[in-house]
């Protein structure tokens, strides 16, 4: 006999989750060694000062501002992908009890709310996986992710100075030390998102795949939950195009990564 509790287990998890995902990741990362920042704020002004350190050392050591930040943003990034995949398991293990509920609506309103469900569900879904992949890349490659902190054309004096070297040392194509461990860790936050993208777009496609079979053994008599498999299956057709552009546009930088770095110390994304 089922539990009375049991119903409400999987949306409570999944509401549970989609906030821890939100707010516990700068905190859990504080427990670490090194310790942690008052707010994201903190942790940009000590990467600033962490990468003028750095640029004028020369060196591939990172200063300890730098290396405090950067293992900071690791956890951070670890912890989040941690919580989203749970978050992303749990949504899937509730979709098809979503599923069902949407096609046993018979009035206009229970129709309208159970759309909106679906589509809530398929969105936070949606968010939780690219949360996954990007907390993945960050974790792998945390050097490029939490220099990305920095307003490279913000006015800080010194920051603009170490900058306007970067760029020059890019546009020359010359490669002291310092660019270089920038550049290595930049590769390797593009080859990441390359893998991931490719391994996503995949699944997703099998994913496809999966629900057209599944509508096929649907009896054509069930007109509604045909229509909703395949709008699933052209949705996640869809997304899989999505992380193939995705993966493209990584295996291009992570071939050619100085012109993408100069872009970002020119103040691009």
């Amino acid at each position: 006999m089922r539990q009375p509790g049991r119903r409400f287990w999987l949306p409570t998890t999944a509401a549970v989750l989609a906030v821890a995902v939100v707010v516990l990741p700068f905190r859990l990362a504080a427990v670490g060694p090194g310790g942690g920042f008052a707010d994201v704020t903190a942790l940009g002004d000590a990467v600033t000062s962490g990468f003028v350190d750095f640029w004028s050392a020369g060196a591939t050591d990172l200063p300890t501002d730098l290396a405090k930040a950067v293992d900071f943003w690791a956890r951070f990034h670890v912890v989040k992908a941690i919580l989203a995949a749970a978050l992303l398991v749990t949504l899937v293990s509730l979709g098809p009890r979503v599923l069902a509920s949407s096609v046993r609506a018979r009035s206009v309103p229970q129709r309208l709310l159970a759309a909106l469900v679906v589509l809530l569900h398929v969105s936070v879904a949606v968010l939780a996986l690219l949360v996954v992949v990007a907390n993945i890349q960050g974790a792998v490659a945390p050097l490029s992710s939490v220099v990305g902190l920095m307003t490279v054309t913000g006015p800080d004096p010194e920051l603009a100075a170490s900058t306007a070297e970067v760029r020059h040392a890019l546009a020359a194509g010359e490669h002291p030390p310092a660019l270089g461990r920038l550049l290595a860790d930049f590769t390797t936050y593009h080859v990441v998102m390359a893998w991931l993208g490719g391994l996503v777009t995949v699944g997703l496609v099998v994913t496809a795949v999966l629900l057209w079979r599944r509508r096929a053994r649907v009896a054509r008599t069930d007109r509604r939950l045909r229509r909703l498999v395949l709008a699933l299956a052209g949705g996640v057709l869809v997304l899989a195009g999505f992380f193939g552009v995705i993966t493209a546009a990584n295996i291009s930088t992570a071939a050619r990564p100085a012109p993408a770095l100069l872009g970002f110390f020119h103040g691009g994304a």
